[in-house]
């Protein structure tokens, strides 16, 4: 009879974990936030904006049924019913009324009258009400703003996220508040700034130190190839909490996932070349779980599903190129084979089924990766000028591109495109800048280049083969490397432009 004791006494301690973060009863349908980790009954979920467990604030897409509670609670219960226990979860049961009682007094009484129906929606600046609420030091109004799911890092017209903009003002509340809901300390800004950049030129003590707790990375070159130390007054106190702060950016790297805590645009798939047969499967189960469908890549498409070998490679292709680009999820078919078999794909764990080279290992991860964090494109501040003809069709590696698709390409990754050859000496006096995926490389080739003139060998050699620090001529199968490898490769690594 003891050991049945000792079980139950164990079963009942293991149905407090389980039961509801809300009304402590066991879990009915059970639904767990994504971007903080607790778990509530569906019913109890169903209307909140904010985690009454933590305060942290939810939106629709963070909530996600978990089936795996389920069967532990379920579990729980055949075995009680084994040892002739029915009881299981009276002793959690007592907290409901606290728990609700909490609930209520956490409401805003301004939540329900300014929570806006398009809350990102941006004005003619590109700033949201989020960006208007934190310029005008209205803690309040942040605080339901991102309780109603306010995208804490957006980018206004100028590139200046909501945190960057308290920092540089200097409200040091509404900082740490954005900083608790989600705002990456890391996301670069207008001239690449980070939110620490801010801090350490408007000398903001408690905001540096704020950012720093939350994993700032101070090892971050803005476009002027400058770490926000540069900015700072040798020996200040600023200057020595840089210094002398302990750990390196490798070991505090943000994990970002899409189905955790990013703050998401709603699905939208596309299937590349595959067959008829997979094509029909993946509109039921895009039925389904009520996704849409593309026709063709466009911007807004979010998941690219393609059929991967037995490696989980799959073949450089333009469709995959503009995922790359655009930092959409590269998705093998078994994942959405697995979507008619449960009841909410999108929050299940997709990093399992992304596609692990395309074809070069890590690529799809890193680009997305990149994206999420809201870091410039590619070919940010790349100005190119296409000898290639509009007519005419070229063949890199097996891909067919044609002028229109190399336009796309590049605007694809914050590159723009030019319409006359450029004037080196015009370029030459423009102020230089840093490349932002390999400013941490100082001597690499392209370090300071702004401009390139593309062509492709033996067809369309240009008249005058440029090798300044500010301007290259390079073929065509250099930019396809570069978005490959999701970097600006070292022309020298191809045979080129040895010196």
């Amino acid at each position: 009879m003891n050991k049945w004791e000792n079980t139950y006494e164990a079963l009942k301690n293991f149905a407090k974990v389980l039961a509801c973060s809300k009304c402590g009863c066991e879990p009915s349908n059970a639904v767990r936030y994504t971007n903080c980790g607790h778990f509530f009954c569906k019913q109890c979920a169903e209307n909140d904006s904010v985690c009454t467990k933590c305060n942290a604030p939810v939106q629709p897409i963070e909530k996600c049924n978990d089936d795996l509670i389920d069967s532990l609670v379920r579990y729980c219960n055949n075995a009680a019913e084994i040892i002739g226990k029915k009881d299981l979860w009276s002793t959690t049961a007592n907290t409901r009324t606290k728990q609700l009682d909490n609930t209520k007094r956490t409401n805003s009484p301004i939540s329900k009258k300014l929570i806006p129906k398009n809350i990102n929606k941006k004005n003619a600046k590109g700033e949201t009400q989020l960006h208007a609420a934190c310029l005008k030091n209205k803690g309040e109004l942040v605080r339901t703003l991102l309780a109603a799911g306010a995208d804490p890092n957006t980018k206004d017209h100028s590139g200046w996220t909501p945190l960057q903009e308290v920092v540089s003002y200097g409200y040091t509340d509404i900082c740490q508040l954005l900083l608790e809901c989600g705002a990456s300390p890391n996301t670069p800004g207008e001239g690449n700034r980070t939110a620490l950049h801010d801090a350490v030129i408007k000398n903001r003590l408690l905001e540096t130190k704020m950012l720093l707790k939350r994993k700032a990375k101070k090892d971050v070159f803005d476009n002027y190839g400058k770490k926000p130390i540069d900015y700072c007054e040798p020996n200040s106190e600023i200057w020595s909490i840089l210094a002398n702060e302990n750990g390196s950016d490798d070991e505090v790297e943000e994990a970002v996932a899409l189905n955790r805590s990013a703050i998401q645009p709603f699905p939208v798939l596309y299937a590349s070349s595959l067959n008829e047969e997979k094509k029909k499967y993946i509109e039921r189960a895009a039925a389904k779980h009520k996704i849409k469908i593309a026709s063709a890549f466009r911007s807004t498409v979010t998941h690219v599903i393609v059929e991967a070998d037995a490696k989980n490679i799959v073949e450089l292709s333009y469709d995959v190129m503009m995922a790359l680009l655009h930092g959409c999820w590269l998705l093998n078919t078994e994942w959405i084979q697995l979507g008619m078999n449960v009841n909410d794909v999108l929050n299940g764990d997709l990093d399992l089924f992304e596609v692990s080279g395309a074809p070069v290992i890590g690529v799809p991860r890193k680009a997305r990766e990149s994206a999420q964090k809201k870091n410039p494109g590619l070919f940010h501040q790349c100005h190119f000028y296409f000898h290639p003809q509009a007519n005419n069709v070229y063949q890199i590696n097996g891909i067919e591109l044609t002028k229109e698709a190399l336009v796309a390409l590049v605007q694809a990754a914050d590159g723009s495109v030019l319409t006359r050859e450029p004037n080196p000496e015009d370029v030459r006096s423009r102020e230089p800048c840093i490349h932002f995926h390999i400013a941490k490389e100082p001597n690499h080739p392209l370090y300071r280049c702004t401009h390139y003139n593309i062509y492709v060998p033996e067809r369309n050699e240009p008249r005058i083969k440029y090798n300044m620090p500010h301007i290259k001529t390079l073929p065509l199968i250099w930019l396809v490397e570069c978005v490959e490898k999701f970097t600006l490769v070292d022309p020298s690594h191809l045979g080129l432009l040895k010196l």
